[in-house]
């Protein structure tokens, strides 16, 4: 290094500012009468404290950076981020000790974030101002260009509007952003790791039902990617479906198969729900947090508050997070060598054939047909549920190792064969069934069904019943030739379902300028007023409090700059809307009430209603009412939903 290039290193930043308050990432700091200037000395062999001089003066850049975004001085934010980036970068390559290191590159994604959300602020404005310049010019002149020869092109008159995802950056974002790139990171890295073997996949799917593919980075917080993921309150899969909700979108769960766990008719069930919520809020953001916490939920929550952005609404704590943390992760995945995420080791995409066989399947013998593992069937199709296949409409389709489907069917034609299975089912019977339409749905007899279960006059079907149905395949399994058309070859595989909007909103989030905040022990509404720049009356508004009494742990929505002047025609607007619709009310289903479920717990020996309500924080009433109870009694082992 040449001593001018030592210097010029040495001298680019002079500290500056440092007695500016240093403020955690989730807050918001202060605007700055001047904006503060990052200075640091490169860091030497002996460099510990300049080192650490840096880091200071990194955090009071920060802040300046903040500020001038705020103000809307977006150009000098960028300048004032890559300078301090330039420095960090330059930190970094010197020998440094871990604790000094980790530092500096927690610092580093922070500082990249904030940099990012200036640029694509700067791009806004500046899009912004040539498309008034071209409205302006087309008015005086006409427009500049002809219309497109396909304008009149059936395809394009009728095919669905797309719009794209983009990141929606706000300080609750940039924490999401920080805990994934620091604290965070082993976890992200292992999510980015699975998703290798699912994300072309998942994205062609979404694809195929006219849905953004960039939704795939749901996957990452429902479940970062595992297929058996199982959650607290029983939600199965990478797309963590309950069983209610998998069903009414068409996937198949009983003792034999779970389809929630399946990767492609997972995603087909996800997208045709995610279209269903887009369909009543026109807005993604909103609908994201009503597949979290329930369109019912959201669209109360809408109705109390009369707004219709996800980011000034109050919701449970779980969905306040839920939306801050996709769109850090979309952020991220989007470009991960930004964060530090370049050397992650993907795993390979899950290439597969498909075999479609008639009857059920012994996995078992398929993979000794296949010459593989039966684990790696088992990897290849994770619905199924123990070593069996039920057929679907007489057919069951596996996947098995790509270039394999061929052995196995070169073998068939050979001679070889794949012996019969004798399936047992257990169907509970629901409101309404009949025994011909259950004898449809798993291609039986009803006459042999009805005698199998002593089904006659003087002991009619019941509602309850528990209906044991067996499969009399006795033929061996032979492979079945699925036409061009045939739903199975394509997303219509999971049957589709006719379900009815409650609402329909045209929502507007909007998460420049709002963040969430919690009040900590001591603090009051006069005192988080102060270190936000906003005043009481506003708090006590955007947050429909009627005093200002505030109890630590709550979580406060807090505007800033532009957001604070939101006007009076926007806010008639949006009350307009709001007011013009009713939310749906809970509904009772099977005799169990639709309240929020907070978790599921299994009774132990010797508890009751009563201890059980005590320790999970309710009552008795609610917890009958949850799991639709006519009388306290309960047994060890039973499964009781604990309603939030």
């Amino acid at each position: 290094m040449t001593p001018v290039r030592a210097l010029t290193l040495t001298a680019l930043f002079a500290v500056a500012a440092v007695s500016a308050p240093i403020r955690s990432w989730a807050e918001e700091p202060a605007i700055a009468e001047e904006p503060a200037i990052l200075v640091a000395a490169a860091p030497t062999a002996r460099g510990v404290d300049t080192t650490a001089t840096l880091a200071q003066s990194a955090r009071a850049a920060y802040e300046s950076a903040w500020a001038q975004r705020e103000a809307g001085d977006h150009a000098a934010a960028v300048t004032t981020t890559e300078t301090s980036l330039a420095a960090i970068e330059h930190a970094l390559e010197g020998d440094l000790d871990a604790s000094r290191r980790r530092d500096l590159v927690e610092l580093k994604s922070k500082m990249t974030a904030l940099r990012d959300a200036a640029k694509h602020s700067l791009e806004e404005k500046e899009g912004a101002k040539k498309d008034s310049k071209d409205e302006s010019k087309d008015a005086k002149g006409g427009s500049s260009k002809a219309t497109s020869d396909d304008s009149s092109d059936p395809k394009v008159l009728n095919s669905p509007a797309i719009e794209e995802l983009r990141p929606q950056m706000n300080a609750d974002v940039l924490r999401h952003i920080q805990f994934f790139t620091g604290a965070g990171r082993s976890t992200f890295e292992r999510w980015l790791k699975r998703s290798g073997r699912y994300m072309t996949l998942f994205r062609e799917v979404l694809r195929k039902e006219g849905l953004p593919p960039d939704l795939v980075h749901l996957v990452f917080v429902e479940s970062g990617f595992n297929v058996h993921a199982k959650s607290v309150s029983a939600a199965v899969g990478p797309w963590q479906f309950l069983r209610s909700t998998g069903r009414l979108f068409g996937l198949t769960v009983n003792q034999w198969v779970d389809e929630r766990r399946d990767p492609e008719k997972s995603t087909v069930a996800a997208a045709r729900y995610l279209k269903h919520l887009y369909a009543i809020f026109g807005d993604w953001p909103l609908a994201l947090a009503s597949y979290n916490a329930g369109e019912g939920t959201v669209l109360r929550a809408i109705k109390r508050q009369g707004t219709t952005n996800y980011w000034d609404l109050r919701l449970p704590k779980q969905t306040e997070e839920y939306v801050p943390a996709f769109m850090a992760v979309l952020t991220i995945a989007r470009e991960p060598e930004k964060y530090g995420f370049n050397e992650v080791d993907f795993d390979d995409p899950m290439d597969f054939d498909e075999l479609a066989l008639k009857g059920t399947v012994d996995l078992r013998a398929v993979a000794r047909l296949a010459e593989c593992d039966y684990e790696t069937l088992r990897e290849l199709n994770p619905a199924v549920r123990g070593t069996a296949a039920p057929a679907s409409d007489g057919v069951t389709v596996l996947r098995v190792p790509e270039g394999k489907a061929e052995t196995v069917l070169a073998k068939l034609q050979s001679g070889e064969t794949l012996p019969a299975i004798d399936l047992t089912v257990k169907h509970r019977v629901r409101r309404g069934e009949t025994l011909q339409r259950i004898a449809n749905q798993y291609h039986v007899d009803a006459t042999a069904l009805a005698r199998d279960n002593r089904i006659t006059k003087a002991r009619p079907l019941r509602r309850g019943m528990v209906l044991t149905i067996r499969s009399r395949n006795r033929a061996p399994v032979e492979v079945a030739s699925l036409e061009d058309n045939d739903p199975r070859r394509s997303t219509a595989y999971v049957p589709p379902r006719n379900i009815g909007v409650p609402a329909q909103l045209n929502g507007n989030s909007e998460a420049e300028g709002r963040q969430t905040v919690t009040v900590r022990r001591g603090e009051t509404l006069a005192s988080i007023a102060a270190r936000t720049g906003a005043t009481v009356e506003d708090i006590k508004r955007w947050n429909h409090l009627k005093t200002s009494a505030v109890r630590r742990g709550t979580r406060l929505k807090i505007r800033t700059g532009d957001a604070t002047d939101v006007s009076a025609a926007e806010v008639a607007a949006d009350s307009a809307q709001v007011a013009s619709f009713s939310p749906p009310k809970p509904r009772r289903r099977g005799g169990a009430s639709s309240m929020e479920v907070k978790s599921v717990v299994v009774v132990k020996p010797g508890e009751t209603l009563g201890t059980i309500a005590s320790r999970n924080g309710t009552t008795i009433t609610r917890l009958k009412k949850a799991n639709g109870l006519r009388s306290s009694m309960i047994r060890a082992g039973q499964r009781l939903r604990i309603p939030a």
